[in-house]
C-alpha cells in the first residue's frame, strides 16, 4: 500500500500561486516580447524601414547653402607695369579700329591724332605702329583691387530629372531590404519559440525527474525502516540493512544532481524569457503525449510555402536584380536641373565695391558616359554572377529544407515509437515491482531482489519521462521545419 500511494503522487498536480504559474503559451508570448534576439531583430527592421524612407527622398530636390570668408594678404594688381594708352578722337575710329582713310581726308584730325614728320607723313615706331600725339598714362600701382575681406554665400537647388533608373532601383532595393529583414525577424521569432519550447519541456522533464527521485528515495527510506524492524526480530543480518543504505546514498546523490540540473534548466529558460537568471518561475504543464502519428504527405509543400528562409532568399535575389539594373544604368545619361543664388562682398556686379551684391542662375546639367575601359561592363557582369549565385542558393535551400523536413519527420516518428516502448517497459517494471514487493513482504525474495526491482522501475520511469520530453521537442522541431511554428 505504501508503494502504490507513493507512485500515485507522480500524477497529482502541484497547486501554486496563479500569479507565478506559467504554461507553454505564456512562456512563448513572454519570450517574443522580452527576448534579446527579438529586440535585435526589431531594431534591424526599424533600421531598414528608415533606409526605405531615406531612399524615397531621392526623388525630391536637394537644397543647400554654403558660405565662406577669406582674408586676403595682398592686393590684386590688374597690371604688371605702367602702360600708356593712346588718345584717339572718336571720329577716327570705325568698328573699333583707327580708320587711316578718314584721317587722310581730314588733315586737321590727322594732325590732332598722330605725329607727322616734316614731310607730313605718319611717324611709326620700330614695330610699324603709328605714334600718337597724345597718350593717357595708366600707372600699375593704381590698377589694383583692395579685396582684404571677401564674403561669399550661395543657396543651391538640384532636382534630378533622369538618372538612368538608379533612383527607382534604389527604392526597390530598400523595399526588398525591408522585406528581407521582416523574413529574418520571422526566422528569429521561430528560433526563439523553438528554444523556448526546448527549455520549457526540459524544465518540466527535470521537475518530474526530481519528483520521481524523491519518491524513489522515500521508497528506499521505507525499505530501510522495514529492514530495521526485521533485523530487530533476528530474521536478517545487518548486511541487508547496509545494502539498502548504500542504495539510499546513491539515490540521495541522484536527487542532488537532478535538483542542480533543474535549477540550471530554470536559469536557461529565464534567459530565453528575458528574466533575471535567478527568477523563480513555476510552470503549470505536465508532459501529456499522444502515442499515434498521423502521416501527412503535404509537409514538404507546406515547408516550401511557409519557410521564411525562402522568403528571405527571394528578397535577396530581387535586391541583386535591382543592383544589376543600377549597374546597367551607368551606361545611360544623367540629367538634372540646378538653380543657384550667389551673394558676395565685394560686389562683382558693381565694380567690386565694398558692399553685398547677388544674382541667380538656373541651368540643366547632363552627364553622358562615353568611354570607361569596360569598367561598367565588368561590374555589370559581376552583379549578374552574384544574382545567379543567389538563385542557386535558393534552389539549394529548397533541397535542404526538403531534407530537413524528412529528417524531423523521421525523428518524430521514432520518438513516438520510443514513447510507446518506454511506456510498455514502465508498465512491466511497475508490475515487476509490485510482485517483488509482495514477495518480499512474504519473505520469498531478499533485499537485493527488491532493490533491483525498485531500480528497474526508477530507470524505466526516467526513460519514459525522457521519451515524453523528446516527443514534445520533436513535435516543435517538426512544426518549425514545416514553417508552422510562427506567430
Amino acid at each position: 500500500m505504501k508503494l502504490k500511494f507513493l507512485i500515485t503522487l507522480l500524477f497529482i498536480p502541484v497547486f501554486l500561486s496563479a500569479q507565478d504559474i506559467l504554461n507553454l503559451e505564456d512562456c512563448r508570448q513572454i519570450a517574443l516580447q522580452r527576448n534579446r534576439k527579438i529586440k535585435v531583430a526589431d531594431e534591424n527592421q526599424h533600421m531598414m524601414n528608415s533606409f526605405y524612407k531615406a531612399a524615397k527622398t531621392q526623388h525630391y530636390p536637394r537644397l543647400g547653402a554654403n558660405g565662406a570668408y577669406l582674408r586676403m594678404n595682398k592686393e590684386i594688381s590688374l597690371l604688371s607695369e605702367n602702360i600708356f594708352l593712346p588718345v584717339i578722337p572718336q571720329e577716327a575710329i570705325t568698328n573699333g579700329v583707327i580708320n587711316e582713310i578718314i584721317l587722310g581726308r581730314n588733315p586737321d584730325l590727322l594732325e590732332q591724332t598722330l605725329v607727322l614728320d616734316e614731310n607730313g607723313n605718319i611717324m611709326r615706331d620700330e614695330n610699324g605702329t603709328p605714334v600718337f600725339r597724345n597718350y593717357a598714362y595708366l600707372p600699375a600701382d593704381q590698377a589694383t583691387l583692395d579685396l582684404d575681406n571677401i564674403f561669399v554665400f550661395n543657396v543651391s537647388m538640384k532636382q534630378p530629372i533622369y538618372m538612368g533608373g538608379k533612383i527607382r532601383e534604389i527604392n526597390k532595393m530598400a523595399r526588398y531590404g525591408e522585406d528581407l529583414f521582416k523574413a529574418k525577424k520571422s526566422i528569429t521569432k521561430t528560433e526563439v519559440i523553438l528554444e523556448t519550447d526546448q527549455r520549457y519541456w526540459h524544465v518540466i522533464s527535470l521537475q518530474e525527474k526530481v519528483k520521481l527521485t524523491t519518491i524513489y528515495k522515500g521508497m528506499i527510506e521505507n525499505l530501510i525502516t522495514d529492514l530495521y524492524n526485521i533485523y530487530d526480530e533476528g530474521i536478517i543480518t545487518n548486511n541487508e540493512v547496509l545494502k539498502a543504505k548504500v542504495k539510499y546514498n546513491e539515490v540521495d546523490l541522484k536527487l542532488l544532481k537532478a535538483t542542480n540540473g533543474l535549477r540550471l534548466a530554470q536559469m536557461a529558460l529565464n534567459q530565453t524569457l528575458g528574466f533575471p537568471l535567478d527568477t523563480i518561475v513555476q510552470l503549470s504543464d505536465s508532459i501529456i503525449v499522444s502515442y499515434q502519428y498521423q502521416e501527412n504527405n503535404t509537409l514538404t509543400n507546406d515547408a516550401i510555402q511557409n519557410r521564411a528562409e525562402l522568403n528571405m532568399l527571394n528578397s535577396t535575389i530581387k535586391i541583386a536584380e535591382s543592383a544589376e539594373n543600377i549597374m546597367r544604368s551607368r551606361y545611360l545619361p544623367n540629367i538634372g536641373l540646378s538653380a543657384n543664388y550667389l551673394f558676395m562682398n565685394p560686389n562683382p556686379y558693381n565694380g567690386f565695391d565694398n558692399e553685398f551684391g547677388g544674382d541667380w542662375n538656373v541651368g540643366v546639367y547632363v552627364n553622358i558616359p562615353i568611354w570607361h575601359w569596360n569598367d561598367k561592363k565588368h561590374t555589370l557582369q559581376a552583379t549578374k554572377h552574384k544574382t545567379n549565385a543567389f538563385r542557386e542558393r535558393l534552389e539549394e535551400a529548397e533541397e535542404l529544407i526538403t531534407l530537413e523536413v524528412k529528417q524531423t519527420e523521421f525523428k518524430y516518428t521514432e520518438s513516438v515509437k520510443k514513447l510507446e516502448l518506454t511506456h510498455i517497459a514502465l508498465q512491466q517494471a511497475k508490475e515487476n515491482l509490485d510482485i517483488t514487493q509482495d514477495s518480499f513482504d512474504e519473505g520469498i525474495v531478499n533485499t537485493t531482489d527488491l532493490l533491483e526491482a525498485q531500480t528497474m522501475w526508477q530507470e524505466a520511469y526516467s526513460e519514459y519521462i525522457e521519451a515524453k520530453t523528446e516527443n514534445k521537442i520533436c513535435e516543435s522541431e517538426l512544426l518549425r521545419a514545416t514553417g508552422q511554428l510562427k506567430y
